[in-house]
């Protein structure tokens, strides 16, 4: 068995582990994943990824807005962003980007990207 994984990049908010998530993310170490980082992709999820963080000792948060979530975003997204960060088990700001698959207006993707960027810049 291997052991020592990280998961860099994990949802286990989603839909898809509803019936065993905490049966599952108990039985990680065990497995051989030491370390897992569920990442947030607005403020919703962010405070999620941030309570299983509090609950396994083993996943850690990270937060930020995905552009696919701008609509509806809070006029006040940095200071709520900026306070979550502080969370000791938050590692990082994510997941955050760029994706133009989708009809989400670039400049609002373009500013609300360079505003999280500044953000994790700062702290």
């Amino acid at each position: 068995m291997l052991h020592n994984i990280f998961d860099a990049h994990a949802h286990y908010d989603d839909k898809w582990f509803d019936d065993d998530r905490r049966s599952l993310l108990f039985s990680m170490p065990e497995q051989g994943v030491s370390t897992i980082v569920n990442a947030a992709v607005d403020l919703a999820t962010a405070h999620t990824a941030i309570a299983y963080a509090e609950t396994y000792p083993h996943v850690y948060a990270c937060v930020g807005i995905h552009p696919e979530n701008l609509d509806g975003l809070a006029d006040d997204y940095l200071d709520q962003l900026t306070e979550l960060l502080k969370h000791p088990k938050v590692v990082a700001l994510g997941e955050i980007g760029l994706d133009y698959h989708w009809d989400i207006p670039k400049e609002l993707q373009n500013l609300v990207f360079e505003e999280q960027l500044q953000l994790a810049s700062e702290l």
